[in-house]
């Protein structure tokens, strides 16, 4: 028998709201008791659609729920009487416990045909309401939580494009500031040890564009500080103390950062602040958004490793052949193009280079031909390209442009700067390269006579005695 009661209680009350549903598409709600449980129906209550809060009844002066209740812009009294006078709502709701003022209730309401829910009605009203609050907000977080997975995973579909990582992490912050309910964020990144951060990108305020003229780099000290803290470990860190980004730009503050890390090194931080204390929600976003863009940026940076595998040449750093043949096929079309112009190619070969490593040892074959790699790179124009070709030959390509190149000049730089070549452990090592050059004009230009051109020319220099520089044009 003691399960029946609380059931036969819930019915009347459904049959009780059910009857007022039927009549209104709204409640109007007038509550008694502005202590806890009346604190607990205001939160229960709040989320409702179709419920209307008359005002707040208690006998205190300030009690718990009278600070929600003006929060919410709900009337509070201690007045009941007046209260009652002036309601011409539906349902009177008691959560004080009071026996007389529950007599009280139940005249006036039996009088105005009106509908008293106190006692065990009340709690149960409170269950029912707040059981659809709580599955309210967890659908609601479980929605934050799908429209978050939705951005990440957009981010990642993104790494098949191989974007630089600025573009990732400017992205990041507008996603992640959204899903936070951030006031302000700010998305720094760190290119350089040892050199302030860069901003490049801002929510709720402008990003700075430090030039250093009248800047004394308070922000960027004070992030750089911050940030200093932090372990490859922690997803995210909430500061005791905000940071103040104080500078003539920037004057806010941030209490809540993401570093990203490229492995054990921090490339960059996303700054948030976040004006309540987080929530249960916000610290799952934060640890999902950290461990996917860490993860996004370790693909990220593992693709651009492969990259410069593709085209950079392990030993001496410069391009490589697969990068030269790219690169001649792609300046071939650019100047039969524009139908004017010329193209110049150059192979440098390391004379007795196998003697080099029969006498010295490998070791010192590898010192020499990095010390040429150097040397040609320290020759050429920035967008002129050298190239290892393969062993112990090299390739240069030099696009004319309006000034023009004097290529002998150019070839004689760089046999003097190989011949520059010292080693304190063989002092008697002598390096020495010979050098072919061939210039085509647009008109005659054609990648594979250019390159046999060039491989002639550095076979004259070769029976010239070593050493040598030979150069011829087509144009």
């Amino acid at each position: 028998m003691t399960g029946i009661k609380p059931v036969k209680d819930l019915q009347e009350l459904a049959k009780s709201l059910a009857s007022v549903a039927s009549i209104s598409k709204s409640l109007d709600i007038l509550i008694f008791g502005a202590g806890l449980g009346g604190l607990a129906m205001l939160e229960a209550l709040r989320h409702l659609e179709g419920i209307s809060i008359h005002a707040i009844v208690d006998i205190e002066k300030a009690p718990p729920a009278f600070q929600l209740a003006r929060e919410l812009n709900i009337p509070t009294t201690t007045d009941g009487d007046n209260a009652l006078e002036t309601f011409r709502g539906d349902i009177v709701i008691d959560v004080t416990g009071d026996k007389v003022l529950h007599h009280k209730l139940m005249t006036f309401t039996q009088n105005r045909h009106l509908e008293l829910i106190s006692a065990k009605s009340a709690k149960l009203l409170f269950d029912m309401a707040n059981q659809e609050v709580i599955n309210e907000r967890t659908i609601q977080d479980q929605n934050t939580r799908l429209s978050l997975l939705d951005s990440l995973l957009e981010i990642t579909l993104l790494l098949e494009q191989h974007p630089p990582i600025r573009d990732i992490t400017s992205r990041s912050l507008e996603d992640i500031h959204d899903h936070l309910d951030a006031t302000r964020g700010i998305a720094v990144m760190f290119e350089k040890e040892d050199e302030p951060p860069l901003f490049i990108g801002a929510i709720g305020e402008k990003a700075p564009e430090c030039s250093g003229v009248h800047c004394d780099f308070s922000a960027c000290k004070s992030i750089s500080m911050a940030c200093s803290t932090l372990t490859s470990k922690e997803r995210y860190k909430v500061f005791d103390t905000s940071i103040r980004l104080h500078c003539s730009e920037l004057t806010s503050t941030y209490n809540v950062v993401l570093p990203l890390w490229q492995g054990s090194r921090l490339s960059g931080a996303l700054l948030f602040n976040i004006a309540t204390p987080l929530s249960k929600g916000q610290r799952t976003s934060l640890e999902m958004a950290s461990a996917h863009l860490n993860m996004a940026f370790k693909t990220l940076d593992h693709f651009q490793q492969l990259e410069a595998m593709a085209i950079f040449d392990s030993l001496t750093g410069v391009f490589n052949r697969r990068k030269f043949d790219m690169q001649l096929l792609q300046e071939v079309s650019r100047i039969k193009r524009t139908e004017s112009g010329s193209l110049s190619c150059g192979f440098i070969d390391l004379d007795n280079f196998k003697q080099i490593n029969d006498c010295h040892g490998h070791q010192v074959g590898d010192l020499v031909l990095k010390h040429i790699a150097k040397s040609i790179e320290g020759c050429i124009r920035e967008y002129d390209l050298c190239a290892r070709y393969g062993g112990d030959e090299f390739v240069i390509l030099i696009p004319d442009d309006a000034d023009g190149t004097d290529l002998e000049d150019l070839g004689m730089r760089i046999l003097e700067k190989v011949s520059n070549f010292q080693l304190v452990n063989e002092p008697a090592l002598k390096v020495g390269v010979s050098i072919g050059i061939v210039t085509q004009s647009g008109e005659t230009l054609d990648a594979s006579s250019l390159l046999k051109q060039a491989d002639e020319a550095l076979y004259q220099a070769k029976n010239s005695g070593k050493g040598c520089l030979r150069i011829y044009s087509n144009t």
